[in-house]
Order: structure tokens, then sequence, then C-alpha cells
């Protein structure tokens, strides 16, 4: 049953560009046996797989976009195979900053690995990756990515992972997802030079170029205690419906 439920939405969605849930239970609990609560929990499926995106309260529309799926350079793998073998039971999210680079205004270098980890790992993790030779840094503030960091070699930043945040396993490897990557932008001290007018461009180009799971987006920036200036940039960019 819930395999029809699924296909009698998506057909559904494939009549109407934009569609509200009133409207979908109004077609769909006349033909089939469901009810308004079981329908709100298959589209909150579909749209965390990204088949949906929300497009404003109670609408929503289905994906024309690409997802936001970089791939993991071949140290990333490296580095998260050893953090794998070595700290089996902790939570990781790795990525390259290059993933960064399709999505700036004004082109910078960023060849950072970010290792992010729960608080209670980062710093053995730090001391860890440190006693392996690696150029490394934790936490980094903004004066020191300014003074003492190439951000055109391959340093590694430890960070604290914020609980819950939103990752994505690309070939088994635990990534930023783009929603993620859009508050960080916001809230990291290591992304000041990202940061301002820049991070307008960089939204907006994110909007632009991929789907965007809005749900996901405003539940991590309000974890991150970024949602109203979130909420500032999509209405500057006439973005937040």
């Amino acid at each position: 049953m819930s395999n029809e439920i699924t296909s009698a939405i998506l057909n559904f969605a494939e009549k109407h560009h934009d569609f509200n849930i009133e409207d979908l239970s109004e077609c769909l609990c006349k033909s089939m046996d469901i009810n308004r609560s079981s329908l709100l929990w298959h589209l909150f499926k579909l749209v965390n797989s990204n088949v949906f995106i929300r497009t404003g309260r109670g609408m929503y529309a289905k994906v024309t976009k690409p997802v936001f799926l970089p791939q993991p350079a071949d140290d990333i793998i490296e580095v998260f195979n050893l953090l794998l073998s070595n700290f089996p039971f902790a939570k990781f999210c790795i990525y390259q900053g290059e993933i960064i680079s399709p999505l700036q205004h004004h082109l910078s270098s960023n060849r950072i690995i970010y290792v992010e980890t729960e608080r209670d790992s980062a710093e053995t993790i730090f001391d860890f990756l440190k006693g392996e030779g690696r150029p490394i840094f934790q936490r980094p503030t903004k004066d020191i990515v300014y003074h003492y960091v190439d951000m055109d070699s391959r340093t590694i930043f430890v960070k604290n992972l914020v609980s819950e945040a939103p990752l994505q396993k690309v070939s088994g490897i635990p990534m930023s997802t783009l929603e993620k990557l859009l508050v960080d932008i916001l809230r990291d001290s290591d992304f000041f030079y990202l940061q301002g007018s820049e991070s307008e461009r960089f939204i907006e180009n994110a909007f632009k170029m991929y789907s965007v799971n809005r749900s996901r987006l405003f539940r991590y920036s309000s974890r991150s205690k970024v949602k109203e200036e979130l909420l500032s940039i999509l209405n500057n960019l006439n973005l937040q419906r």
C-alpha cells in the first residue's frame, strides 16, 4: 500500500508543478484508503529523499534541479579510512575544500581537509592526526586562518560536529550536504572569507544550481543559531517562499 500511495503522490505531482497539501489530500483521500496524517508522513519521506522540496507552508514541488553530491577526493577517503580503523565508534563528516568552489562568486583557493567530529572526540582525533605528521589546526579562528594557514595546501581543520547535522554518504564517506554547507559558511569563523556579501552570492548560486531542501536547511540553521540571518539573506534574494 505504501508504494501505491507514493506512486499516486508522484503522479499527482507530474500534473501540478506546485501543489498544496489540501489539493493533494482532496484528490487522493477520495480514491485511496489514506488519511491526511499518513499523507503528510509520505510527503515528509519524499522531501527527505530529495524527491520533493517544500516551496512554502504546506506547498510542495517535485525536484527538477540536481542534488549537490560532491565526490570525495582520494586523500579524503584515505583520512576517513584511517580514522574509521582507529575510531570505529566516532561520528565524522569529512570533505575537501574544493567542493565549495563551484558555488563561489569570487573564486579563491581552498584545499583544506575538513574533519568534523563530536565534541567529546575532537581533541583525541586532533592529537591522533597531529601524530601522523600532517599540518593541522583545531577549530581555527579567523586570525589563525588569515595569518598561519596556507589555503592552497592539504591542511586539516578539526572542528566540532553539530548534533543532528545533515550529512550524506558518498562512496561510503559521510560528507556535508548542501544545506549544512550553506549554514556553516554563515557560522564558522574559518569561513570568514565567504561571509558578508560573498555569502549572499554563495547562497544565491546554490539555489540556482541545485535542489535545496528547505526544511533541512531551516532545521540545521536553527540548531546552529543563524536562522534569522539566513532568512534575512533569502528575503533579500527573493528566495524566501
